[in-house]
């Protein structure tokens, strides 16, 4: 897959006090209280990144997704029938999640200004947009659409969706087919994926000392 634009950050911004962020420190100017306050921040945004891959890389959408397309549903987003490689259509082989592996582990930069004279800092982090993240995960047969955005806001075929673990002949994924007049039954649950993801690590950006 082409990561053309790969990556656009979308701006975070968080205002901290300096005295209440750095509270056993004392620096004697602001241009040297803005590099101590950098030199704070890098490793433990370090740390929260690697937490986030860690979370990611634990899903259970993302640990189905990578398993093929002879896993079970352990996410239960289709109900427990067959699994979401296969109903997304991917090609035996593929590794959807990689592309958005690859964009968290890419070395997250912030920037630190001071507010006036106020005492209090702005850091500014730039991190991955989940509109980027949905450019760059598209459904197989549905040119424009992300599969991502699917699971989270829902996709269309599902009743048509046929699974067999003996396989397809005329399958992508080998294991899946969408046929136009059987119905299999199968639901389809909508699921928080990429973005409760990011909501939860930006949440860790504004408690930024815990």
């Amino acid at each position: 897959m082409a990561q053309k634009g790969f990556i656009s950050a979308s701006p975070f911004k968080v205002t901290v006090n300096a005295k209440q962020l750095l509270k056993e420190l004392t620096v004697d100017n602001n241009r040297a209280m803005g590099q101590t306050i950098r030199n704070y921040v890098a490793p433990k945004l370090d740390q929260k990144q690697e937490r986030l891959v860690k979370n990611f890389k634990a899903d259970k959408i993302t640990i189905e997704l990578k398993a093929g397309p002879r896993a079970s549903n352990t996410s239960g987003i289709l109900g427990g029938y067959g699994n979401l490689f296969s109903f997304i259509g991917f090609s035996a082989g593929d590794n959807p999640t990689g592309v958005i592996e690859k964009i968290f582990e890419k070395k997250f930069e912030f920037k630190v200004r001071r507010i006036g004279k106020s005492g209090k800092y702005k850091i500014t982090f730039f991190i991955p947009s989940i509109e980027e993240i949905y450019g760059l995960t598209p459904i197989p047969w549905a040119s424009g659409s992300s599969w991502v955005s699917g699971i989270e806001k829902g996709m269309s075929n599902v009743g048509s969706f046929l699974y067999s673990s003996r396989g397809f002949g005329q399958s992508n994924s080998g294991t899946g087919i969408q046929a136009k007049n059987k119905s299999s039954g199968v639901s389809f649950r909508n699921t928080p994926y990429i973005t409760r993801l990011l909501k939860n690590f930006k949440r860790t950006l504004v408690n930024f000392t815990k």
